[in-house]
């Protein structure tokens, strides 16, 4: 298999161009970017997170925190109603750093003692200061409704208040404070969903209409404030509501920037007492709602056609508290789950103080990307047109763009990399087909006449080998410096030529040794030749037995060091390891002279012990493919414990079998040698001769390959 770069890169470049949004957000490259990104913001505090990414239209999820990271679908709502992929992008950049905020800045003790102590009729973490007589009836009242165990729909629409109270207070802190700390995509992105959010909330009169509970109504409202600083009044509704938010801004602007979680537990308390005159306003309905759900249920549960225990074919209703539940929760924006252990805000710096001016310039610049992306205008009710100013026109020729040059190119970056991954993957497919064939058209010869070969080769590297080869490779790898380092040294002793001076035997003469008593007194001159063309094979057996004494271990381990090796100075290197079963070889190809994705390192991670080991097939395959290649100096390294076994494939005929294969291709150029560990040494010996090497102790394999490399260049 042989690709140009130029094949290569237009193969990319096609496959980049029909990467559609939902592939594109859902890869692993657009993962891996989010998760660099989080770890950038959360490292530093030990807080890492993982980032995952779905494209799922039938699923209406936002994007949550959980135990095992950040949650986000790309085709939420939200989201997808943005125009272009990059937009897109800074919208699910924005949900990224908002979960991510909760993670640093949300003390969930905190809330988690707020919710609890209510629950037990006490407001946390006290009693609210500075209560007129009025709101003092109020506060005991709500206290009273959340002890009395005999009509639970007060206690409900409060605990549903608070809980919501609770979640849009902390969500207007968190997205304030990672927009302060940490400015860019993530503060737009933030804003961007903030705006989007708050233009689709429907305005007070449609709540109106659509007869929203009157605290409902001002929950709303709150929440458009949170995320815009805005209140929806298209329809220019004047009385108590809005009333009521205008009161509560105050309040809300205070705890928004205070770093103290407690702050907005009495801040909420504090709206919970002044709502609570208009909260009373639903209890009537709402009782009426889990009734009327409660006598359904008892008819679905006595309908002649249900057998006991259940309804037939009649779907039961829900029980009553869960329909008034319902209710409530179907007039309040959903609010997505986050961690729910004790887990404590990162430690404050005292200098949290946001300036609004900036914040509501960014919100104004993304208004107006949006509107010329959309190309729309958001319904608004007018009575007249006005104009205003001093007139005139300006030039500014200091505006230097809307800072969103550097998403883009993230954007890009990615798209890249997800078309060559892609690409990647199809060529080594590719390979693993045309190395298929290649096996396919080798003669076994008759001692492997009626057998079944198989090469395997992953056509893409799975995170976990690449963790596991960073982990065990750093050491190895000073094996193989020291050995680049002694082969890089002959090898340019040979491309160099010069005069080589102490030799014992020689046609020539060194008259400047001639007072040596040790007899070097001859010398030699070699002529300057060209760069030595090297390829190298490893062949590994993959049997059950290696897994004894480490010996897998230490042939992996012996992978390692030689493919970095030789990859370091540009020597093509070929490793398969191989196994067998009834006559079924399996090759493993771990890495090729024609691989494409440069993950072979990564591959050799995969070398295991396995069943039986046919090793005459698995050592023609390698050095026929090692033949066929074209270099000049062609070495091929079996690593194994000299024990061949298959069905009918065992003990003298089998070792005579690799004798015959060894002797065959060394008369072809191939020179074959086999590596011993630690017990081995004698059946090696036996069936491939002297040409063997120990690789029982690893820290001297770059002495041995040196000097096994050094013997066997042309003279």
């Amino acid at each position: 298999m042989r690709t140009s770069h130029r094949e290569i890169r237009k193969r990319i470049l096609d496959v980049k161009s029909k990467i559609t949004d939902e592939e594109f957000f859902s890869s692993k490259a657009y993962q891996a970017y989010l998760t660099d990104i989080t770890e950038a913001a959360t490292k530093r505090y030990r807080r890492p997170l993982k980032v995952t990414v779905v494209a799922d239209h039938n699923d209406d999820t936002l994007a949550f925190t959980d135990f095992n990271g950040v949650f986000i679908n790309a085709c939420n709502e939200i989201t997808w109603s943005m125009p272009s992929r990059w937009l897109r992008s800074l919208s699910i950049e924005g949900l990224n750093a908002h979960e991510n905020g909760h993670n640093l800045f949300t003390d969930n003790r905190i809330w988690q003692a707020f919710h609890k102590k209510l629950e037990h009729g006490r407001f946390y973490p006290n009693m609210p200061k500075g209560l007129d007589s009025q709101q003092k009836l109020y506060a005991q009242e709500i206290l009273d409704a959340m002890k009395d165990s005999n009509d639970d729909i007060p206690k409900m629409v409060i605990s549903s208040t608070a809980k919501f109270l609770s979640n849009i207070l902390e969500d207007g802190y968190v997205d304030a404070r990672y927009s302060y700390e940490f400015p860019g995509s993530p503060a737009r992105g933030i804003a961007l969903n903030n705006l989007r959010i708050a233009e689709k909330a429907p305005d007070i009169q449609t709540m109106i209409n659509k007869k929203f509970y009157d605290h409902t109504i001002v929950l709303n409202l709150l929440v458009q404030y949170v995320n815009s600083g805005e209140v929806n009044n298209l329809s220019r509704y004047s009385g108590e509501l809005l009333d009521l938010v205008m009161d509560f801004i105050p309040i809300v602007d205070d705890c928004l920037m205070d770093e103290d979680a407690r702050s907005r537990c009495e801040a909420s308390n504090r709206i919970m007492i002044d709502l609570w005159p208009i909260m009373q306003r639903c209890f009537d309905a709402l009782r009426d709602k889990k009734q009327e759900a409660q006598n359904q249920q008892q008819t679905a549960s006595n309908s002649p056609s249900s057998a006991p225990g259940q309804a037939g074919n009649i779907a039961i209703p829900n029980d009553g508290p869960q329909a008034a539940q319902e209710e409530l929760d179907n007039q309040l924006p959903k609010a997505p789950p986050n961690f729910t252990t004790q887990v404590s805000a990162v430690p404050s710096n005292q200098s949290f103080t946001p300036d609004k001016d900036h914040s509501q310039e960014l919100r104004l610049q993304l208004e107006r990307v949006l509107a010329e992306e959309t190309a729309r205008i958001a319904a608004h009710l007018t009575s007249g047109i006005e104009s205003v100013g001093d007139g005139g026109i300006d030039h500014n020729s200091e505006y230097a763009g809307n800072g969103y040059a550097h998403a883009a190119a993230d954007i890009e970056r990615v798209l890249e990399s997800m078309a060559e991954t892609k690409v990647n993957k199809d060529m080594e497919e590719e390979l693993s087909e045309e190395l298929q064939r290649e096996a396919d058209t080798i003669s076994y010869g008759n001692a492997h006449r009626n057998i079944h070969v198989t090469v395997n080769r992953m056509s893409q590297v799975d995170q976990e080998m690449i963790d596991g080869y960073n982990s065990v490779a750093p050491d190895l790898l000073l094996l193989s410096k020291r050995l680049q380092r002694s082969v890089g040294a002959v090898l340019r002793d040979k491309r160099q030529g010069g005069k080589q001076t102490g030799l014992l035997v020689g046609k020539r003469l060194n008259q400047h040794a001639f007072h040596r008593n040790d007899g070097r007194i001859f010398c030699n001159t070699r002529l300057p030749t060209e760069p030595i063309n090297l390829a190298v094979g490893l062949l590994i057996d993959e049997s059950g037995s290696m897994g004894g004494s480490d010996r897998i271990t230490r042939a992996r381990a012996t992978a390692i060091v030689v493919h970095d090796f030789c990859e370091k100075l540009g020597i093509p290197i070929m490793i398969t390891g191989h196994t067998a079963s009834c006559g079924h070889v399996d090759l493993y190809s771990y890495a090729d002279f024609d691989s494409v994705d440069r993950n072979d390192r990564y591959r050799l991670m995969d070398l295991s012990a396995r069943c039986c080991n046919r090793d005459g097939a698995a050592l023609r395959f390698a050095a026929e493919k090692l033949c066929r290649y074209p270099s000049e100096v062609k070495m091929l390294i079996i690593i194994c414990d000299g024990q061949p076994n298959d069905s009918g494939y065992s003990g003298t005929a089998a070792e005579a079998d690799l004798r015959g294969i060894k002797l065959e291709y060394s008369r072809k150029g191939v020179q074959i040698f086999a590596a011993a560990i630690g017990d081995d040494r004698e059946n090696i010996e036996r069936i491939y001769g002297s040409g063997f090497l120990d690789i029982t102790d690893l820290s001297e394999l770059p002495i041995m390959l040196t000097n096994l490399i050094a013997r066997n260049l042309p003279r």
